[in-house]
């Protein structure tokens, strides 16, 4: 999971209580930097952890965001993720690529649940790395 990365944050905070889909959670922030998600993935307990987080890494820089990411993680009682928020701005040295802010937030629902997955139809999919190529 994504919010793997905050294992590189150096400010990470908790910001207090909120609700997220009914559900009380700590709300904790903080920002990873290339430079402290390579220092997170030499400080990681197993290599498959290290692996992620270099593999994390490598996918948000193609994207052709900055290489200052703001992270945002709810969880709930049970030590669960609830929600998980990333943010980051263009990379100002791609400028013209095409390329946007990102923002994405994910909401985990259930937890432990069985899970019914439909493959959209080709023509209606992109690769990630694809889709920020701009092919």
């Amino acid at each position: 999971m994504q919010s793997t990365l905050l294992t590189g944050s150096k400010d990470l905070q908790m910001i207090g209580t909120e609700m997220v889909d009914g559900t009380r959670t700590r709300h904790y922030n903080g920002t990873v930097t290339s430079g402290g998600l390579l220092a997170a993935r030499k400080g990681a307990v197993d290599e498959a952890t290290r692996e992620r987080l270099i593999e994390s890494l490598d996918q948000f820089m193609g994207l052709g965001v900055s290489d200052t990411l703001t992270m945002d993680l709810w969880i709930d009682g049970d030590e669960h993720a609830k929600q998980f928020r990333m943010r980051a701005e263009p990379n100002a040295k791609q400028a013209g690529t095409g390329g946007g802010p990102l923002d994405l937030t994910i909401t985990f629902l259930d937890i432990n649940q069985p899970v019914s997955i439909k493959t959209p139809p080709a023509e209606d999919t992109t690769a990630l790395m694809d889709g920020a190529q701009g092919s």
